[in-house]
């Protein structure tokens, strides 16, 4: 069953475009991971220091594996260091998916 992860980062002043280097290197490594169909960060369209968390897992197993890797513990410790307002993640198990524009 696909599990589907969405959430957000909210950061001190400046401290979104401080991470990027972080955001990055976990994005990458993220989707080279087994079980892993989507992975990203996005900034949000009126609010510089709003980080967007997307992500799409082939099971609950894959997304539990992706807890305990190297590079999440490494991005937490960079999260760590940064000033946060607010982190919500929050995931969903998905059995239906459709198409609502595209294709």
């Amino acid at each position: 069953m696909t599990i589907i992860v969405m959430g957000h980062i909210h950061t001190g002043p400046g401290e979104a475009a401080r991470l990027t280097e972080a955001l990055s290197a976990m994005m990458a490594a993220a989707n080279a991971e087994e079980g892993c169909e989507h992975y990203s960060f996005a900034a949000h369209i009126d609010d510089p220091d709003l980080i967007i968390i997307s992500e799409r897992w082939t099971s609950a197993e894959a997304l539990a594996a992706h807890g305990a890797t190297a590079h999440m513990k490494a991005f937490n410790k960079a999260l760590g260091g940064a000033v946060l307002k607010q982190v919500l993640v929050k995931a969903w198990d998905g059995a239906f998916v459709r198409t609502l524009v595209g294709g």
